[in-house]
């Protein structure tokens, strides 16, 4: 028996501070929610195929068997999932996310309705798993931690196959994010890695690894409140990621513009390829946010708030 949709769900974005695909290869990463990253909320809409409209993400879509759409078919593996309705209703998303910019934002929508299916009660563990077939749609062989931050929020140490460790510290970290507006897929790169790997073993796990060991400094530099080291980690990080294939020339000249704006430490975030980056400013981001603007970007501020 199908359930019917209940009538507003929420879920985070991501942003990875540290970690990005080495986590797929067991290492560890770092995430942090986002707060208000999707909001999707269910009307009823008798007799009709299931309608998903995100005007900020030109989706408009209807639910169907024969809808080749990924978007489509990661909804469908979650309603499927979780047993939720396949007719009957409209579904409207409302987000401030980037679409496709690794910023979480297919896992912002698998973990909304699987939210949306299954009810605010529901376990978060069955959440996560719910989410985790849509993503499976949309990244092939996802690591997991893109769904889990975006259905828990908060700072997030996060190793494939291990329970996810909250991240306590104190004070504040203040980020900007920066999109590069170049849309990528991150199947594509997570791919691009893995063949990488298998053709250089011996040269790319010792990276990955390296990667993941700059993740376990990173919190270490959070827990401190270490912000000049934090910024060194980030800069690190992008070189190892260049290293593995995924950066990419307009990355590297918009990270070397934020960095003579005077952020202290730059990097990209998420899967590479295109999205976004991730910048360490001077205490008050507002002059970086504002030159940046100027120059025709359209940054945001993220603040990680401890306990």
């Amino acid at each position: 028996m199908t359930l019917p949709l209940y009538e507003r769900a929420e879920a985070c974005g991501k942003v990875i501070l540290v970690g990005e695909h080495a986590v797929v290869h067991g290492q560890p990463a770092l995430a942090a929610g986002l707060p208000g990253g999707l909001t999707l909320t269910a009307s009823p809409r008798p007799g009709a195929p299931i309608s998903l409209q995100i005007p900020a993400w030109d989706i408009d879509l209807q639910l169907t068997a024969d809808n080749e759409h990924p978007v489509a078919r990661a909804c469908l593996e979650v309603l499927g999932y979780c047993d939720g309705p396949v007719t009957g209703w409209t579904i409207l998303g409302d987000t401030g996310l980037p679409c496709q910019a690794g910023c979480g934002s297919s896992a912002a929508l698998s973990v909304a309705l699987a939210r949306l299916a299954l009810g605010p009660d529901a376990p978060q563990d069955e959440i996560v798993e719910a989410s985790l077939a849509g993503e499976r749609v949309f990244h092939d062989n996802p690591s997991g931690i893109d769904n889990l931050v975006a259905a828990s929020g908060g700072l997030v140490k996060f190793i494939r196959g291990a329970p996810p460790e909250s991240i306590h510290f104190k004070g504040s970290v203040p980020l900007v994010v920066i999109p590069s507006g170049i849309p990528r897929s991150t199947g594509a790169q997570v791919r691009k890695v893995r063949e990488f790997l298998t053709e250089l073993p011996s040269v790319v796990r010792p990276l990955l690894g390296v990667i993941g060991n700059a993740t376990l400094a990173a919190i270490e530099a959070i827990e401190s409140r270490n912000l000049k080291s934090l910024a060194a980690i980030f800069n690190l990080s992008h070189e190892l990621l260049s290293a593995l294939g995924v950066s990419t020339p307009a990355l590297d000249r918009l990270r070397d513009s934020v960095l003579e704006l005077g952020a202290r430490g730059v990097k990209l975030t998420g899967a590479g390829g295109g999205g976004c980056l991730l910048a360490l400013p001077p205490d008050d981001p507002r002059p970086l946010i504002a030159a940046l603007a100027e120059r025709g970007h359209a940054p945001f501020a993220v603040t990680l708030r401890g306990s």
